[in-house]
């Protein structure tokens, strides 16, 4: 006769070895579907990319009022205290292109 213990290793083994087997085929199977499956790409819609830039456009002149705006009053306290605090330098303006436009 065969010893217990024995047939107690070949029964858990065959229990794993079964267990890995199904869920190797589980992931194939689910990578097989994930790949097959179309990827839904969305679509550039003229329209709101105008808007979007025309949002953008109007952000941008805001933060130069806003900026415009604290040159102005740093002018302002550095006169009003007189002590010779330099003006600070115009920033560099970037030309728009107005071919996007």
């Amino acid at each position: 006769m065969v010893d217990p213990d024995v047939v107690e290793l070949a029964q858990v083994l065959a229990i794993v070895g079964t267990f890995a087997i199904v869920m190797i085929g589980c992931v194939v199977a689910g990578l097989t579907i994930v790949k097959r499956r179309p990827r839904e790409r969305p679509a550039l819609d003229d329209n709101r990319l105008q808007h979007l830039e025309q949002a953008i456009d109007a952000i941008a002149l805001e933060v130069e009022r806003i900026s415009e705006g604290q040159r102005f009053t740093t002018r302002l306290l550095a006169q009003r205290q007189g002590d010779g605090v330099a003006e600070p330098a115009e920033p560099a303006r970037v030309p728009r292109s107005d071919a996007a436009q």
